[in-house]
C-alpha cells in the first residue's frame, strides 16, 4: 500500500521510535518531535491529520491523547508498513510495485526516446564534420 507523503513520514517516525525502544509495543510521542519529520508550514496540523488518517486505516491505535502527547501503538499491518517505509530500498520497491503500470512510465519512456534520437542525430552531424 502506498500512502500519501505525510502519512508515510509519520508512520516511519512511529516505527523508528518504537523499534528503537525494543520490547515496548506502545510509546508516548510529543507532537513537537513528530513535527520534525515533516517540513513546511502547519506541521503540527499535518501530523495530527496524518495520525488520524492512519488511525482510520487501522495502522495505529491511540491509547491516550493528551494535547501535546500521544500514546500510540502500531497494529501488525502498521508495524510492517512502517518497517518498509523506514528503509529506502524497500520503499522504492513499494513505489515500483504500486505504480509499475502507471501512465507516467509511458510518458517518460516516450520523452526519453525523443531525447535519445535527437542526441544521436546531433552526434552523427558532429562526427561527419570532422
Amino acid at each position: 500500500m502506498w500512502l500519501p507523503k505525510d502519512e508515510r513520514k509519520v508512520l516511519a517516525c512511529y516505527y523508528k521510535e518504537l523499534h528503537e525502544s525494543g520490547v515496548a509495543a506502545r510509546r508516548s510521542f510529543f507532537l513537537s518531535t513528530l513535527e520534525k519529520s515533516l517540513r513546511g508550514r502547519n506541521a503540527r496540523n499535518r501530523v495530527l491529520l496524518a495520525s488520524q488518517t492512519l488511525h482510520r486505516r487501522n495502522l495505529i491505535a491511540f491509547l491516550n491523547d493528551q494535547g501535546d502527547a500521544l500514546t500510540v501503538q502500531l497494529s501488525l499491518e502498521g508495524y510492517d508498513l512502517g518497517r518498509k517505509y523506514s528503509s529506502w530500498w524497500t520503499r522504492s520497491g513499494l513505489l515500483y510495485a504500486e505504480y509499475k503500470h502507471h501512465w507516467i512510465w509511458l510518458i517518460g519512456s516516450f520523452v526519453s526516446g525523443i531525447i535519445a534520437t535527437l542526441f544521436v542525430l546531433w552526434l552523427s552531424k558532429v562526427l561527419k564534420l570532422k
